[in-house]
């Protein structure tokens, strides 16, 4: 039997196939969710989340009953390793746009299962996926909808010897994740750069909601910024600097995220739209976007820098 350091061993060495500390995070987030919606705890014996010791393939993988609902995995396809993410969806998910090219396979029937079976799908595109299930309705439905369903299927699932407290763990304990994420990642620091008076909520897309800490703190949201950072890549969109240019690995994806509109005059009911709203850019040059009330404009800066050089 293993011991728990045996197992804190095998999830870190797991965590390091990972493409980075801030994809583990969100992809642990994500498993939060299905836990919240499901509300199935840990000794639930329904929940299976396992740590499998040779799989190549999937990582992490969460399932309810007999089903995965979610799982981390890793492919390689021309030569080259690609990560994704896949997730349970119902039989509505045919119907929705979004992910008609997304589909992996649909699972078969079960015994005594009379209703079309749902559908595992995967996503490349990470943040993408996180951005859909905040912001479609038909996405967060079929999806929601497909985890229930696991749930009321049976009252237990014959796998559950499988099931690993440390994962569990991982995905309610923040401490806990943050220390593994730590050992996983020794060398590394968040790739969103996040400033001082920021406060992370990776569940919402809102932004703007002050709180009264002495001064005025805003939530900002860093699966927008990796919604902002996939669109425009990890590169100033100012002057140009690229840190892994610069750097090499350490600076690889790294990069502030700029509001275009000033938090301050962010209401409560306000939605933020990642690629309209947000841009990358280096320290230097955020520094000098904010260096003006009101803050200078992404083309006033880049004129100022033309000028003088």
């Amino acid at each position: 039997m293993e011991s728990n350091n045996d197992k804190i061993e095998l999830l870190i060495k797991k965590i390091k196939f990972a493409p980075n500390r801030e994809w583990v995070n969100l992809y642990f987030d994500l498993v939060k969710r299905v836990l919240d919606i499901t509300g199935l705890k840990n000794h639930d014996p329904r929940l299976v989340m396992s740590l499998p010791r040779y799989s190549k393939d999937w990582y992490f993988p969460v399932s309810i009953n007999h089903r995965y609902v979610v799982a981390l995995g890793k492919k390689k396809e021309d030569e080259k390793t690609n990560f994704y993410v896949g997730l349970i969806f119902n039989f509505l998910a045919r119907e929705i746009s979004q992910l008609q090219n997304s589909f992996e396979w649909q699972f078969s029937n079960l015994p005594g299962e009379i209703s079309e079976p749902p559908y595992f799908i995967r996503f490349s595109k990470f943040p993408e996926l996180l951005y859909w299930l905040e912001t479609s309705e038909e996405v967060f439905h079929s999806w929601s909808e497909a985890l229930l369903a696991e749930v009321r299927r049976a009252k237990s699932s014959s796998y559950r010897k499988s099931h690993e407290e440390i994962m569990y763990k991982m995905t309610v304990d923040v401490n806990f994740r943050a220390k593994i994420l730590d050992l996983a990642f020794p060398d590394s620091s968040p790739s969103l750069e996040l400033l001082p008076e920021q406060i992370n909520n990776p569940q919402e897309f809102y932004e703007g909601v002050s709180q009264q800490i002495a001064v005025n703190i805003y939530e900002r949201n860093p699966v927008a910024g990796a919604t902002c950072i996939e669109h425009y890549g990890a590169k100033c969109i100012v002057c140009g600097f690229n840190f892994q240019d610069k750097y090499g690995d350490i600076g690889k994806d790294f990069i502030h995220i700029h509001h275009t509109k000033p938090l301050s005059e962010i209401g409560a009911d306000y939605i933020l739209d990642p690629i309209k709203d947000l841009r990358p850019v280096c320290p230097n040059c955020h520094t000098m976007l904010h260096q003006r009330k009101p803050t200078l404009n992404i083309n006033e800066l880049q004129s100022k820098l033309k000028t003088n050089n």
